[in-house]
């Protein structure tokens, strides 16, 4: 092997190696789903465009516009079709004492798929108000 040779791989290899760390330095830097709620810039979609609803959206929290934890998705009531019509969510007390049941209509819910949380329009007192349901 020549040391012309040997200079031009070895100039290769570093030239390699120094346009690859950006893209890794880049993809460690990039923002978690809880990061990129708190910008405001999440990605919604409506429970329409959820594909499963009642197995992905099972385990999913509810939030308020104001970004408050409303409470856990009890169940997700879908049509004959398999699309979302409504979410029971457990909203209100403390510990699972004092807790009730209510109903969301889906339209009024987007999902945040990065955080597993649905985002209602409502505000957390207007939820809370709203009336128990029976399951």
């Amino acid at each position: 092997m020549t040391i012309r040779t040997l200079l031009c791989s070895t100039a290769m290899s570093i030239a390699l190696a120094g346009s690859a760390a950006p893209v890794l330095a880049a993809d460690a830097m990039a923002p978690t789903g809880e990061q990129t709620a708190a910008r405001g810039t999440a990605f919604q979609v409506s429970l329409d465009r959820v594909t499963n609803p009642k197995g992905r959206l099972a385990s999913a929290t509810v939030e308020d516009k104001n970004g408050n934890s409303v409470g856990a998705v009890h169940d997700v009531v879908v049509d004959r079709d398999g699309r979302p019509t409504a979410v029971r969510v457990n909203v209100g007390g403390f510990l699972g004492m004092g807790t009730k049941m209510i109903e969301l209509r889906a339209t009024d819910l987007k999902y945040e798929q990065d955080r597993n949380v649905l985002i209602t329009k409502l505000r957390k007192p207007q939820i809370e108000a709203l009336p128990a349901i029976n399951t």
